[in-house]
């Protein structure tokens, strides 16, 4: 019989993933996963970091769960696309299911909307048109991907929300959590309420209804967002979530935007939002021209990025140092006394700051120390290289006792 996961690994700093994926700190943690930054050192010292989302045990031991989430993993592996948060790997130990992932500098629309409200300001609806219009780039490129055999994949993330598009601090919008939410509206009926207690806010009518879902319920999902965000309220306020679900069943259209929001705007944010999702925008990359047809001025990913710096910095900030200082504990258990600056430090530097420089030992001895340690891929090097010189001295002697043996006799 198959023990508990939890009994069976522990998950810690330190811990190495697949003997690759060295676990740093956990970075986030939701009632589905636990996301670690990890790092991966090569042969030759070179370092890369990455998000390593790990399943929490009561659902990695769940046969349907399992099933469904490295199948929709496999799947979100082949989105590859800018405004996507691309899937690296897939991996299991121990029964721990786990999925690595690009790591991202950069902090959720919904807490850039949160801090620059705190701060007494509102994101400029050019910045929040640039934003969903990127958003809406890499949820078609999703929709559009197909199989081998050349036919449409259906993807559908089902959890499109403030907090799974990630602003970057290039600017660039990134959507993330494509396999679990797919996986997870799969479940048991049980387990799709649970998602639609948190969720409901953002869910389309066909989905409250369980109908099949398809592109447009994403589409639902950013109008939702953009509805948010200009008029300051969700679209439906309700005091209980039946209340919500019965105005989404009932195909209740949402109230108007506020007069202050542009008729051409709102007609965007009210056309996604059509209780008929027949009536919506076809696609994902016709929503995406409607946004960027409504910019009353040329808004590129830099001007989002100066928005973030300005109400964010902070925060990315905190988030560099408390990395920086997973990555020095790391070295430390690892008995390492100097470490050369290395690529991916600049990464964890918000805002393209430069890296500090490394601390080298202090004395001239542990210079020399540092600088003539042999790692064990140059000493499996000079292994080789003596084994090579021994095998050809050996052969080399072989043939002139021959060849001495050789004139011997013709004397």
């Amino acid at each position: 019989m198959k023990p508990p996961i939890a009994a069976q690994i522990h998950l810690s700093p330190g811990h190495r993933l697949d003997q690759r994926y060295e676990l740093l700190a956990p970075v986030a943690q939701g009632g589905m996963a636990v996301v670690w930054v990890a790092r991966v050192v090569g042969k030759l010292g070179l370092e890369k970091l990455y998000a390593v989302k790990t399943i929490l045990p009561h659902l990695s031991d769940d046969p349907a769960f399992r099933t469904m989430f490295l199948d929709e993993a496999k799947l979100a592996s082949r989105i590859r696309h800018p405004n996507v948060v691309a899937l690296e790997d897939l991996g299991e130990e121990a029964g721990q299911l786990y999925m690595v992932l690009e790591w991202v500098q950069g902090d959720a629309l919904s807490r850039l909307y949160s801090e620059a409200k705190e701060h007494g300001a509102t994101i400029p609806p050019n910045l929040l048109l640039r934003i969903l219009a990127d958003a809406c780039a890499g949820l078609h490129a999703a929709h559009e991907l197909q199989g081998d055999d050349g036919r449409s994949l259906g993807v559908v993330h089902r959890d499109i929300s403030p907090q799974n598009l990630l602003v970057t601090t290039a600017g660039v919008t990134k959507v993330i959590d494509f396999g679990i939410a797919t996986a997870l509206d799969r479940l048991a009926e049980k387990t799709r309420t649970g998602i639609l207690k948190g969720k409901i806010e953002y869910a389309a009518p066909e989905q409250v209804q369980m109908k099949r879902l398809d592109r447009r319920a994403d589409l639902w999902a950013l109008g939702v967002v953009l509805y948010q965000y200009l008029a300051g309220r969700l679209p439906y306020i309700a005091e209980r979530d039946i209340d919500m679900v019965e105005a989404l069943v009932t195909l209740r259209p949402p109230d108007p935007l506020p007069a202050h929001v542009p008729p051409a705007l709102a007609n965007v944010a009210m056309t996604a939002l059509r209780p008929r999702r027949e009536e919506r925008y076809p696609n994902a990359l016709e929503m995406q021209r409607a946004l960027e047809a409504c910019m009353t001025a040329p808004t590129t990913t830099t001007d989002v990025a100066a928005f973030l710096s300005e109400h964010l910095s902070s925060r990315l900030e905190g988030r560099r140092r408390e990395i920086a200082e997973a990555i020095r504990a790391a070295d430390e258990r690892a008995g390492s006394t100097y470490r050369p600056k290395l690529a991916s430090i600049p990464e964890l530097m918000p805002f393209g700051e430069a890296a500090p420089p490394s601390a080298e030992p202090a004395d001239q001895l542990s210079r020399m120390t540092a600088r003539t340690r042999i790692t064990p891929l140059e000493r499996d090097h000079w292994i080789a290289m003596i084994m090579a010189i021994v095998v050809t001295v050996a052969v080399w002697a072989a043939l002139l006792f021959v060849l001495a043996g050789g004139m011997s006799k013709g004397r």
